[in-house]
């Protein structure tokens, strides 16, 4: 039985073949789930059960007579305790490819009426319920009905229906238009009333239809354009993981590390685990195969290798974790109860373990492996490269690599240098692509917006594509001082927030305390502290982007690599600066071990990866602030909003 005060998920689907051949068995079935999903275990009312036996019986009955009944129906759907249940939602394949899905509002009205504020201010907004004379408001007069069943005014079926894909888009970031049809409809399958048909031909709601009794065809022409005949599962799958939009992947890793998560994988993603699994759990003959997981920020690289890592522990196999970077490795380490011996240093495996003594060995940020593993900051040990060690050290090596985030002249692990390095240990690579944003809402919009910037050809931000709102949210600022109380402000709402920086500024001190960023006249503040300061409230260095305390320090690209939160702001140094065709680099502004880099063509791209790791640590919103007011401009050009 649920607890806690919240509901719990309600897991009432099938296909529509299997509710219209058992309905006398499963309509029961939905009662008990509703039961089991209530924060007090109550049973459902009359008019919801009444609604399972007849609507969702009407749906199911349409949908096998075109052939559909292969398409899953998810009665009573929520994926989040905090949003209102969906009637149902329909998942399956649509006619032009890809995963379709339905949410349909379902209505037993046999008559409903026109707005009218003469029987009743019941229903209405505040506004028209505290008008005494008048006609309603525009909103009011639209979106609207007069429901005599109730003797009040209600939402107007279809006005439903947008909220109900509003609060998907919001909670399960799998519903974003760019991947997956989603569409909705009002049926009033009792709605025979000549009287009421007015209700379909008004429509409050952009692009959602309503359909009444007297319009059979019309619903049928609406579901043949939206499923194909199928016996593929994989939407309802899709619909199950419950994708997640706003948990923070360290506030996850114990569970997901035990397989208690919230986090769901999507297609590719489970696939690599899946996968990489089969090959722990059974060897094949031929060379060693080494698994290569590539994507950009925020693809789920991590996701994936904590995923494996859980999977591999639990199935009592010996498996590792290394990192080339410190910050995301350590988080990790400590977040995750009993299982912190898994994470270890790249010096550790080199010297404690023979070949292939690991089952599983997982190797994250191999972007940011050196050519030898280190024995401090700048200083590599002699003797064999880091690829080989992860190699030779397990029976199944995995890579997790984004070209894109290499930033020093020591980071000389491209994805081909990486391949080559393998092949040349006569081990077969197993290539593995990951190819969608998930860390920005799962907005593709934001992602390509950010690399088509930092590659000198920029896009306009467009956040609205007349449909589907654009989920992540892009701001720039005129000055550090608004972009800081930008942020604040977000930090106050109970969000996660952090300020990082392009390392334009000397680091003279590790206490966290010395004002070393200074952007702007009138305003400083310190870089993060170092592993060993003492400063009360400032956190250690590697915990700056998740322990309490770190909005007071300006995060580098060191300390916020792989790693995320809810909002951040990046400030733009003098290093790199628009000239209205392109960016232009200054050397001497470049205060990190990027200065080593010769080249200053390399150099440029080095930094333009830096400032994109910055860019796509947020899951929520960015804000962008640059010193140079030329930068700005191309910000404002580009239809960034000001804050």
């Amino acid at each position: 039985m649920a607890g806690g005060g919240s509901w719990s998920e309600l897991e009432a689907y099938w296909p529509a073949d299997e509710l219209v051949r058992n309905r006398e068995h499963l309509i029961p079935k939905i009662v008990a789930c509703y039961k089991a999903a209530h924060p007090k275990g109550e049973e459902p009312s009359e008019s919801d059960t009444k609604s399972w036996w007849e609507s969702v019986y009407e749906v199911a009955t349409v949908l096998v007579d075109l052939g559909l009944g292969q398409v899953y129906i998810f009665v009573e759907y929520r994926v989040d305790p905090a949003m209102n249940p969906i009637d149902v939602v329909l998942a399956g394949k649509h006619p032009d490819g890809g995963l379709s899905f339905v949410a349909i509002e379902l209505k037993q009205w046999s008559e409903v009426e026109r707005p009218d504020p003469s029987k009743g201010r019941r229903g209405l907004c505040v506004q028209c319920r505290e008008s005494t004379a008048g006609p309603l408001c525009g909103d009011c007069a639209v979106e609207r009905v007069f429901a005599p069943c109730y003797n009040k005014h209600k939402k107007h079926p279809a006005v439903q229906v947008r909220d109900n894909l509003d609060a998907l888009r919001r909670h399960h970031s799998m519903f974003d238009d760019r991947y997956v049809h989603l569409a909705g409809a009002a049926y009033l399958h009792n709605l025979k009333d000549v009287d009421s048909q007015w209700v379909s031909r008004v429509r409050p709601a952009r692009g959602i239809p309503t359909f009444t009794a007297r319009q059979p065809k019309s619903l049928r022409d609406f579901l043949k354009n939206r499923f194909i005949p199928t016996m593929d599962a994989e939407a309802a799958q899709e619909l199950l993981a419950r994708r997640r939009s706003t948990p923070l992947l360290t506030s996850e890793v114990g569970a997901i590390v035990n397989g208690y998560t919230k986090f769901s994988l999507l297609e590719k993603q489970r696939k690599a685990v899946d996968n990489i699994m089969a090959s722990v759990r059974k060897q094949t003959p031929g060379a060693k195969k080494v698994y290569v997981v590539s994507g950009r920020a925020g693809t789920g690289k991590s996701l994936v290798a904590l995923t494996l890592l859980g999977e591999a522990l639990k199935g009592g196999s010996d498996a590792r974790f290394v990192s080339g970077g410190v910050a995301s490795r350590e988080n990790f380490k400590r977040d995750v109860k009993g299982r912190g011996q898994a994470f270890t240093t790249l010096n550790r495996v080199a010297d404690k373990l023979g070949p292939d003594e690991l089952d599983l060995l997982l190797c994250d940020e191999a972007h940011r492996l050196t050519e030898r593993p280190m024995t401090g900051s700048y200083s590599m040990r002699p003797g064999e490269s880091s690829v080989s060690v992860i190699v030779t050290r397990a029976k199944v090596p995995v890579f997790f690599i984004d070209g894109d985030q290499r930033l020093f002249a020591e980071d000389v692990w491209s994805e081909n240098d990486l391949i080559d390095a393998i092949q040349e240990l006569r081990a077969e690579v197993v290539p593995i692509r990951l190819d969608r944003a998930l860390r920005a809402v799962g907005s593709s919009t934001y992602d390509t917006w950010v690399q088509r910037l930092l590659l000198g050809d920029p896009l306009p931000w467009n956040p609205d594509n007349g449909q589907a709102p654009e989920p992540f949210e892009l701001y720039y600022a005129n000055s550090a001082a608004r972009m800081e109380k930008f942020l604040q402000s977000k930090l106050d709402a109970g969000a996660s927030a952090r300020m990082t920086a392009g390392m334009c500024w000397k680091w003279t001190d590790d206490t966290g305390t010395a004002p070393d960023v200074a952007p702007e006249s009138g305003w400083a503040r310190p870089w993060n502290a170092g592993d060993k300061h003492t400063t009360p409230g400032v956190p250690k260095r590697r915990f700056w982007a998740t322990d309490p305390g770190g909005f007071g320090q300006i995060g580098c690209v060191h300390t916020a690599q792989g790693l995320e939160y809810e909002w951040g702001g990046v400030i733009m140094g003098p290093d790199l600066t628009w000239t209205g065709q392109g960016w232009a680099l200054s050397r001497e502004h470049v205060h990190s071990k990027a200065s080593r880099v010769s080249s200053d063509e390399e150099l440029k791209e080095r930094i333009r990866n830096a400032y994109g790791v910055l860019m796509t640590r947020s899951i929520r919103g960015t804000v962008l602030y640059s010193v140079d007011p030329a930068t700005r401009q191309l910000f404002a050009d580009l239809g960034v909003p000001k804050i």
